[in-house]
């Protein structure tokens, strides 16, 4: 930034106030705002629901980390390389170690989804960078799945 120049902020504000784990302190603070750089773009946001929040909270950190990485890194269709575990290890602050038994945890409790070696895809449930996750949902769960959860959900059996 040149010097002299300012960062300007935009203010988004929240209809309620939400409750945010401070990742540090471990206090819960409520916030009713969220200060936002000009000159972002859409792209540059995720949208991370509400309950998710909670759920990560209830992770261990290392898991947390590559989480936000994630989050930070997927793409509009929510899939995410991780080619080099070591890489991400470094990127995160974590042993490469920590790395791969987070992964794996994250694997088990469905926040990711391998595609492919090195392509996963995060759980369009906790987060996604589209207005409308549905079509994320069937490429995260089988159709039949889904379909049965769409028909539990209208007939107000989940």
């Amino acid at each position: 930034m040149a010097k002299g120049k300012k960062k300007r902020y935009g203010v988004l504000l929240f209809d309620e106030p939400i409750s945010i784990v401070d990742p540090h302190t471990g206090e819960v603070k409520q916030a009713n705002r969220m200060l936002v750089p000009y000159g972002y773009k859409d792209s540059d946001f995720c949208k991370v629901y509400y309950h998710t929040v909670q759920k990560l909270a209830d992770l261990p950190k290392s898991c947390q980390k590559v989480m936000d990485w994630c989050f930070e890194n997927m793409d509009t269709e929510n899939k995410v390389y991780i080619l080099n575990q070591r890489k991400l290890a470094e990127n995160v602050g974590l042993a490469y170690k920590t790395v791969r038994n987070a992964i794996s945890n994250l694997l088990k409790q469905g926040f990711l989804k391998k595609l492919e070696n090195g392509l996963y895809m995060v759980n369009p449930a906790l987060a996604c960078k589209v207005d409308n996750p549905k079509d994320l949902w069937i490429q995260f769960i089988d159709k039949e799945t889904f379909e049965q959860f769409v028909e539990n959900a209208v007939n107000g059996r989940l």
